[in-house]
């Protein structure tokens, strides 16, 4: 939304590895758009990753993930076996992102693991609570 590409036109790709001997540990980020139209411009997208910008970006998504229409449910729920692993705490109406975008089908998606959620499983996330 911030850079005028509609969510189905970005696509996204993590990058991250842990230490290693002959390498320190690292991670990024890569945001491509996927249509080639007149959804938006591509110096609207990279205009956001100046550092300021990004942070507010990145805070926003943030504490967007902290709630969900669906919650406590939602932000409660533990996947189980024997297929229902695939999804923690993501449902569709939270983060499920179009499949346009999304390479690997909306699979491993828990946010409980980007923000900490209410319930006994709270010490995962990899950031600390975006409100303060």
């Amino acid at each position: 939304m911030h850079s005028g590409y509609g969510i189905a036109s970005l696509s996204e790709r993590l990058y991250a590895w842990p230490e290693a001997e002959d390498r320190p540990a690292a991670a990024g980020l890569l945001i491509t758009t996927t249509a080639s139209d007149s959804d938006g411009t591509l110096g609207g997208l990279v205009a956001l990753s100046e550092p300021s910008r990004l942070a507010d970006v990145l805070d926003a998504a943030l504490r967007g993930l902290m709630r969900c229409s669906s919650d406590p449910v939602c932000a409660r729920r533990v996947p189980e076996d024997p297929e229902d692993f695939l999804h923690g705490a993501a449902c569709h109406c939270c983060v499920m992102a179009s499949e346009t975008s999304c390479e690997r089908a909306n699979r491993f998606l828990d946010r409980r693991f980007v923000v900490p959620l209410p319930g006994e499983w709270a010490g995962l996330a990899f950031f600390e609570d975006p409100r303060g």
